[in-house]
């Protein structure tokens, strides 16, 4: 039986490098009406969870300040850089980040928790 190659099959991915998180083109369309984003894990779970935060959200006051980050959204990926936010990640899910070399991992969009949620549970690199 034949099985043919679709590009609009491409899974979400997440890769985590030492200073930032790149996500693929997949997960872009999330990202559009993100100002800034929050992140939160659940170690039971082995999730990181991305959420987007709109502009007037962001600035409402409503949310404190330091837990906001900014967002780089291009045409081939998005990135949130935030050295801070990779020490915490890779502390708590035991991971070894680098400059030159990411880790990747699955991501998905959940509807339900309305956020992008990282599978921390293994690489999808065979040799990490």
């Amino acid at each position: 039986m034949l099985e043919f190659f679709d590009e609009k099959e491409k899974n979400g991915v997440a890769t985590i490098y030492d200073r930032h998180i790149l996500f693929n083109s997949k997960l872009i369309q999330y990202f559009k009406d993100a100002y800034r984003v929050r992140a939160a894990i659940d170690k039971e779970e082995k999730k990181l969870y991305i959420f987007m935060i709109n502009k007037d959200y962001a600035l409402s006051g409503e949310l404190n300040e330091s837990s906001l980050l900014s967002v780089s959204v291009s045409k081939s990926y998005v990135r949130i850089a935030s050295k801070s936010l990779i020490n915490f990640i890779a502390s708590s899910f035991n991971i070894e980040t680098t400059k030159d070399k990411g880790i990747p991992f699955e991501a998905i969009y959940s509807d339900e928790k309305k956020a992008i949620i990282v599978n921390m549970g293994g690489s999808l690199c065979k040799n990490t």
